[in-house]
């Protein structure tokens, strides 16, 4: 019998996965959401999913 992947591993997983696509940023998650910062720019979005969406259009702005 197999067990399901507890909600810390999951998430644990998915930051390692935002840390990989996007280096140099760090992520937070406090009680409004996830945080993302480089330098002095600071993201805020209510799940990873949507912050590492927004995080994508800002880099395809700037390498466009």
């Amino acid at each position: 019998m197999t067990t399901a992947p507890t909600v810390d591993f999951v998430m644990e997983r998915l930051l390692q996965e935002a840390r990989r696509e996007f280096p140099g940023w760090a992520f937070e998650r406090d009680h409004s959401g996830w945080t993302a910062s480089h330098g002095e720019t600071r993201v805020t979005r209510q799940t990873l999913a949507a912050l590492r969406a927004l995080l994508r259009v800002h880099r395809a702005a700037r390498s466009g």
